[in-house]
């Protein structure tokens, strides 16, 4: 992890940082895997005294590494109560802050130390007449203020007002933190001269006098293209910080980073986290990423705490529009886009213009509900109610003479709740069954024409009664609504319940075509149906899903024949989708498409393990462990592996490929190993990669195995070795047979005394003649390296590899010839 990683170069055993003094240890433990809620704009942490303001900073920040928000911190002048550094130790871990850190109306304190702050991010900041200030300190008495750490403010300057002789931030480098900011100390009362000593830091710059607050440089000297970059321990050159770093860093790695630019997942940063499906190319299909994390603040974290809601792979402090929280854990989609809003119903009282109000954006009534002509008379606004989609109780109409129409709970959905429906006694023949019963919708003594309950889908917990309505022709059959059909039936007798359905035809009153019934229906539209000839779609009956006139670029229309309910196709679609409504089903798709062991899946963009190619999602290069972005077969950010668990380098310094493990011929280190580099490369290859990657690195060309790059690291040989020494294809060759002439194999070696050569020529008869120029002695060839050292008369000179093997091969002829 990226805090592991900070604690070995910058801290000692226990985590604390190296040069600076530590202030007493907090006691609390140390919060890395999520950020702390720092303070919103403009606000500081609470506390009517000096020690309820810092009890309050140690309660919401100790053990703190993070911190989302500001930090903002007030003090009283006159209330100094003892303060001394160790009054801040709660802040010791603090590393980053996401907006800005401002200290006002310190007391008198000899020194505030924030040991381990590395960036302030300035994402909110302070305003002033120089531009945005994510650094002020105020009105304060502080000796000193010691950031050593301090290596960047993203966004904004830093401003010191009236700091009471404060004046140690002026030998500090501004320009190495500030990205885009300004210092302004014109009314801190401090001249252009630090009162403090720096000649004891590398960088020149400091905090305050000696060497425990020395200022860390990470963007001064830095070569050309680079954000910040670090000091190389081998050769000492500055060497360029990956871009997703912030602050600087201490490798060339993306999880070598003191602070990460975007996301930090794990120790190591990213662009963004790791999603909830990836692809498995084995088996054609995405599959859950066990690895998947949500973005809160700047972590890629596994859950959302502190009260955040898990919303699109995000942590979020409240659902967006057309969201709700669900168990206060995620956001969901609202049903018909309208999210739940719950109020308190009328009950008998009746709704009138005094609480219509209450009812606004409301989509469920805790309680009951009872309109009447009173309701009209009072003024009521009766579409205040159209939002309204379950009454959790009963629902009376009644007496209700002076409208015809009534469209007000056209979206209502379910009426009744449990125990809270009106008990009326009802007698009568269309009483079912008589006596005093339970009912959740009384609809009676009206002069209504038409009622719209379109959208109606249960009446629970009661049953209903329908009476006295002498004009009603639209109105679907409320029995079709029951929840059980042992409900309570009440339909009046004596006064008609309804007009006769062949009389409402005759007057005009007539259901759309598409309607199951001619005479049951809540109005004369597709959409006012109480149940569908064909088929649905979004409430709207229709002959056939083709009849439906969809915008262009829509995702098109699935018919369900089995359901008679014509869907949308999956948003990913387009112009259409065969046998399922899914993004497996699509005619086209609208951005990318991949191949599964089902067939085509489209999808909005490329999973984790593919990269677009046009509108295709391509596997990635199996070696790729990280995701890629491109088809090369090693680590490139833009064509090629995004991360590789080992990476095979060639002799030039070159990535030849990704792998699961290093090859036989190759030796392994670090990208994070102890310098001296290997031979053949540079920070600059090594700058994509992580330092957890394994570098599979070329053994010596005669090595078919080796611990290291040179020929003394063989572990076994290509060819052959003598005296543990592996050889090469020409020595291995004339430690050959001789001796062929007498039908017997004599085997010699090269490295054999001239004078035994000598005498083995005159004994077979002088057949060969060897004369041996001793002028020039050749020593013991060194195959180590690139280059070799041949030690000749009157010096020694270096010669290229090509060279001595053509000189050796030249001795060699004229031994045998």
């Amino acid at each position: 992890m990226l805090i592991q990683l900070l604690q070995v170069s910058l801290f000692g055993q226990e985590g604390e940082t190296s040069n600076v003094r530590r202030t007493t240890s907090p006691n609390c433990p140390v919060i890395s895997d999520t950020a702390c809620r720092g303070n919103a704009a403009n606000t500081f942490v609470q506390g009517s005294s000096t020690s309820e303001v810092l009890a309050q900073l140690a309660a919401r920040f100790c053990g703190c590494t993070s911190i989302a928000g500001n930090l903002a911190i007030q003090l009283s002048l006159q209330d100094a109560g003892g303060l001394t550094e160790d009054s801040f130790a709660s802040l010791y871990h603090l590393r980053e802050i996401s907006g800005y850190l401002h200290l006002s109306n310190i007391p008198a304190v000899t020194s505030i130390t924030l040991p381990n702050l590395r960036v302030i991010r300035g994402q909110t900041t302070l305003s002033s007449t120089h531009g945005p200030v994510s650094l002020l300190v105020e009105n304060s008495r502080i000796g000193s203020l010691n950031l050593p750490n301090l290596t960047e403010i993203s966004n904004g300057g830093a401003t010191f007002v009236s700091t009471s002789g404060m004046c140690g931030f002026l030998g500090v480098d501004w320009t190495d933190i500030m990205t885009s900011g300004q210092l302004d100390y014109s009314m801190s009362g401090c001249t252009n001269m630090p009162d403090s000593d720096c000649s004891s830091c590398p960088s020149g710059h400091c905090w305050s006098s000696g060497s425990l607050y020395c200022q860390n440089l990470t963007k001064t000297g830095c070569p050309q293209g680079c954000g910040r970059c670090f000091k190389s321990p081998g050769d000492g050159s500055y060497q360029c910080c990956s871009s997703l770093c912030a602050a600087g860093c201490y490798g060339p790695a993306n999880d070598q980073c003191y602070a990460c630019s975007i996301l930090n997942n794990n120790g190591s940063c990213v662009t963004e986290c790791p999603p909830a499906q990836v692809y498995d190319p084995a088996l054609f299909m995405l599959v859950n990423n066990p690895n998947y994390r949500l973005a809160s603040g700047g972590l890629c974290v596994q859950q959302c705490t502190g009260n955040l809601l898990e919303y699109a792979g995000t942590c979020v402090t409240s659902c967006p529009v057309g969201y709700t929280s669900n168990n206060g854990a995620k956001c969901v989609a609202c049903s018909g886009g309208v999210c739940p809003r719950v109020c308190t119903g009328t009950d008998a009282n009746g709704v009138t213009a005094g609480n219509i109000g209450q009812f606004n954006s409301c989509t469920i009534v805790n309680g009951s509900l009872s309109i009447s002509d009173s309701s009209i008379a009072s003024g009521a606004d009766l579409e205040v109610l159209s939002t309204i989609q379950e009454i959790q109780g009963f629902l009376r109409i009644e007496s209700l003479n002076t409208l015809t129409s009534f469209p007000y709970l056209r979206n209502l959905k379910k009426i009744g709740f449990p125990g809270a429906a009106v008990n009326l006694s009802i007698t009568g023949p269309l009483c079912q069954p008589g006596g005093a019963q339970m009912y959740s919708l009384v609809l009676r003594s009206t002069s209504l024409q038409s009622i719209d309950f379109s959208s109606l889908e249960v009446i629970q917990y009661g049953g209903y009664v329908l009476g006295g309505n002498p004009q009603l022709c639209y109105v679907g059959n409320f029995t079709h609504h029951l929840a059980d059909t042992n409900l309570p039936v009440c339909l009046s007798s004596n006064t008609a319940c309804r007009m006769d359905p062949t009389a409402c035809i005759a007057a005009g009153f007539v259901c759309h075509s598409q309607c199951a019934s001619n005479s049951s229906c809540w109005g004369p539209n597709d959409t006012q149906c109480d149940g569908c000839r064909n088929f649905v779609y979004k409430g709207r009956c229709v002959a056939q899903c083709t009849d439906v006139v969809l915008s262009p670029g829509n995702s098109g229309i699935f018919q369900n024949n089995g359901s008679a309910v014509c869907e949308d196709c999956d948003s990913q679609c387009l112009g259409g989708c065969v046998n399922g409504k899914g993004p497996d089903h699509c005619v086209s798709c609208r951005h990318f498409s991949i191949v599964t062991q089902y067939g085509q899946l489209c999808v909005a963009s490329c999973p984790l393990g593919t990269y677009a190619n046009g509108t295709m999602c391509t596997p990635c290069y199996h070696g790729c462990t990280a995701g890629c972005a491109g088809p090369l077969p090693y680590v490139n950010l833009t064509n090629g592996c995004l991360g590789c668990s080992h990476v095979q380098f060639c002799a030039d310094g070159k990535q030849l490929s990704c792998l699961s493990s290093c090859p036989t011929n190759t030796y392994s280190r670090r990208v994070s190993s102890p310098q001296p580099l290997p031979p053949g490369l540079s920070y600059r290859s090594l700058a994509m990669l992580q330092a957890s990657t394994t570098l599979c690195l070329p053994c010596h060309h005669l090595c078919a195995s080796c611990s290291g790059p040179d020929l003394s690291d063989c572990l076994t040989c290509r060819h052959a070795s003598r005296e543990g020494v592996c050889l090469s294809p020409v020595e291995h060759t004339n430690e050959g047979h001789l001796g062929h002439l007498f039908g017997v194999t004599v085997t010699f070696s090269v490295t054999i005394s001239v004078v035994v050569m000598v005498m083995f020529i005159v004994i077979v008869g002088g057949v060969i003649c060897v004369r041996v120029r001793r002028s020039k002695s050749y020593s013991r060839l060194i195959h180590e390296g690139e280059e070799l050292n041949i030690q000749e008369e009157g010096g020694t000179k270096e010669t290229p590899v090509s060279v001595i093997w053509n000189k050796q091969m030249e001795v060699e002829k004229k031994v045998v010839q």
